[in-house]
C-alpha cells in the first residue's frame, strides 16, 4: 500500500525535493489562467468523467485500450432511450501516462435515428511522488441535445493519491481550466451565443473491490467558474464493475449532473441510468 503521509514534510524524502515539487505544481496550475480571463456571454455544457477510465491502481503498465457498448435511459433536457459506443486508448509506465477518449452517441426518438454528441478527450499525466501527480488536458465536444454547437477546454493542475492498493483507492484532484463554448444558431433567445471563461476543475475519485471480479466506483466532480462561482456544475457517477474475465467488462451506472446556467429550454438537472457491456485490449 502506497503510504502518502511519509512523504510529508518531517518524513523521509521520496525522488524530489518538496521545494521543487512546489514550484513546479505552481508554475503548471497557475499558465491557463493568464489566457482566459476574459469577459463571456451565456452559454453551458455538462461536465465528462474519465477518471473512472485512468486509474493507476488498475490499469495496466505498456499500451492497452478497451471499448464500451452502453444503452442510457434518460429524464431531464432529453427523455429517450439513447446507445452509446466509447474507444479508449491507454499507454503507462511508472511515471507517464496517457489517456485518449473518442465517444459517440446514436439516439432514437421517435422513430428517427439522431446523432446526439460527439466526444474527444486526450489526458496526459507525470508522476512526481508516489501521491502526487500533474495532469493536462485538452478536449472537444458536440452536444446537439445541449443545444452546443462546439466545446473546447484546456487544463493542468495536481492531482493526490491518498489511497491506493488492489482493494481500494481514494484520489483527489485540481485543475484550472479554461473553456471555450458557443451555442447553436437556432431559433431561442440565447442562440450562437459564446464564452471564454475560467473554471476550477475539481473531483473525487474512490473505488472499492466488493468481490474478486466487482468493483464500487463513485466520482464526484464540482467546476465552478471562477469569475462568477454561482454558475455551477456538478456530477456525481456510481458505476458498478463486473469484469467476468480478463477480456470482458460489465458496468451499472447512475449518473446525476446540474448546471447552475443551462441554456434557454434545456434542464437544470439530468439523470442516466446506464448499463455497459465492454472489450478489453
Amino acid at each position: 500500500m502506497m503510504d502518502v503521509w511519509s512523504t510529508l514534510p518531517g518524513r523521509p524524502a521520496s525522488r524530489r525535493s518538496p521545494w521543487r515539487v512546489g514550484v513546479t505544481v505552481a508554475w503548471l496550475t497557475v499558465v491557463p489562467v493568464l489566457a482566459v480571463l476574459l469577459p463571456a456571454s451565456e452559454a453551458a455544457a455538462q461536465i465528462v468523467n474519465v477518471q473512472a477510465l485512468f486509474d493507476e491502481a488498475t490499469a495496466p503498465m505498456g499500451l492497452s485500450g478497451s471499448a464500451d457498448l452502453s444503452l442510457d435511459w434518460r429524464t431531464g433536457s432529453t427523455n429517450l432511450i439513447a446507445t452509446r459506443l466509447l474507444a479508449s486508448a491507454q499507454w503507462r509506465t511508472p511515471e507517464h501516462m496517457v489517456l485518449a477518449v473518442a465517444r459517440g452517441e446514436y439516439n432514437f426518438a421517435r422513430d428517427e435515428l439522431l446523432v446526439s454528441r460527439f466526444l474527444e478527450h486526450l489526458r496526459y499525466r507525470y508522476k512526481l511522488l508516489d501521491w502526487l501527480s500533474v495532469e493536462t488536458f485538452a478536449q472537444h465536444e458536440l452536444d446537439a441535445f445541449r443545444r452546443l454547437r462546439v466545446r473546447a477546454l484546456v487544463g493542468v493542475g495536481p492531482r493526490f493519491t491518498l489511497w491506493s492498493t488492489e482493494q481500494a483507492s481514494f484520489v483527489l484532484g485540481a485543475a484550472l481550466m479554461g473553456e471555450y463554448e458557443q451555442l447553436r444558431r437556432d431559433g431561442e433567445v440565447d442562440a450562437g451565443a459564446e464564452r471564454l471563461d475560467p473554471r476550477l476543475s475539481s473531483y473525487m475519485l474512490a473505488r472499492v473491490k466488493l468481490a474478486e471480479n466487482m468493483n464500487l466506483v463513485e466520482t464526484v466532480y464540482a467546476q465552478p467558474r471562477l469569475t462568477k462561482v454561482a454558475d455551477l456544475r456538478l456530477l456525481n457517477e456510481t458505476l458498478l464493475v463486473v469484469t467476468p474475465n480478463a477480456r470482458f467488462t460489465c458496468s451499472f451506472g447512475f449518473v446525476v449532473t446540474y448546471d447552475a446556467e443551462p441554456p434557454a429550454t434545456v434542464s437544470p438537472l439530468d439523470t442516466q441510468l446506464r448499463t455497459a457491456l465492454g472489450v478489453k485490449f
